[in-house]
């Protein structure tokens, strides 16, 4: 479809404010790309040299860093808490599913241990992933003794998860943060795969727990459900509704 014909479009569909709301953030994506290219170096440096122990402060930093570059897609109250806990936690090996704007990746690497080995799966970027022109970046997120993996994979491929035992070498996992597929199989598969790489004393943690409504495709709710009634401990954080009128909600597994 021709850039005219599909601008006819979208008028007829969504009438004539949408379509000029639409451009002016086609407008904006481009220039802020543009201004990070152009100040790559600067940039990375930033994301390299900002320390904390403080999960309000990395959280912030995060969400404001150079117009919502690596904004995680979080609500702070939530997610904040699940950092506290993380942070108390002294993570050494870190598993991320869903790797998205960079985020909580970002706040991952800064709480974590200074020598902690961190591992972050999210689709190939024709599969919905992110561009790989942002890795360099997102290498820039590491303290100087950590090790950080990007496995650009489909989560539930079982040599994906044979690639993640490799990368542990025998070690368990302190921490699992799953925000990847949230179909109710997805997150479940996400679940019974590498769930078995906690410790005892670890934490896994989902994303999305909260009901949320029908066109968001989330199904996260319905296998929280079902998983916290056959679990020791469990601790859910639920936050005020974002802009959009919709829940997240963080579901916390304490491994026994």
């Amino acid at each position: 479809m021709s850039l005219i014909k599909k601008s006819i479009k979208i008028i007829k569909e969504e009438g004539l404010i949408k379509f000029f709301i639409r451009c002016f953030n086609s407008l904006k994506l481009r220039i802020i790309k543009i201004l990070i290219f152009l100040n790559k170096p600067k940039i990375i440096n930033q994301l390299r040299t900002f320390s904390s122990d403080n999960p309000d402060e990395v959280f912030d930093f995060s969400c404001n860093f150079y117009h919502g570059f690596i904004k995680p897609i979080q609500i702070k109250e939530e997610f904040v808490e699940l950092l506290k806990i993380f942070y108390r936690l002294h993570p050494k090996y870190v598993l991320e599913i869903g790797t998205a704007n960079g985020g909580t990746l970002f706040c991952f690497c800064k709480l974590a241990n200074s020598d902690a080995t961190v591992i972050s799966i999210d689709l190939p970027s024709f599969l919905g992933g992110y561009p790989e022109w942002k890795i360099s970046f997102y290498q820039s997120f590491t303290k100087k003794d950590q090790k950080l993996f990007f496995l650009k994979k489909d989560s539930h491929k079982i040599n994906t998860l044979e690639e993640v035992k490799k990368i542990l070498d025998g070690n368990k996992l302190d921490f699992l943060f799953i925000d990847g597929d949230h179909s109710y199989e997805g997150v479940k598969k996400d679940f019974e795969m590498y769930s078995p790489l906690v410790k005892k004393g670890g934490i896994i943690a989902f994303h999305d727990i909260a009901l949320q409504p029908e066109f968001t495709k989330c199904y996260v709710h319905d296998f929280w459900k079902e998983i916290k009634n056959k679990t020791v401990e469990t601790r859910e954080s639920i936050g005020k509704k974002n802009d959009f009128g919709i829940n997240y909600g963080i579901g916390i597994i304490f491994i026994k």
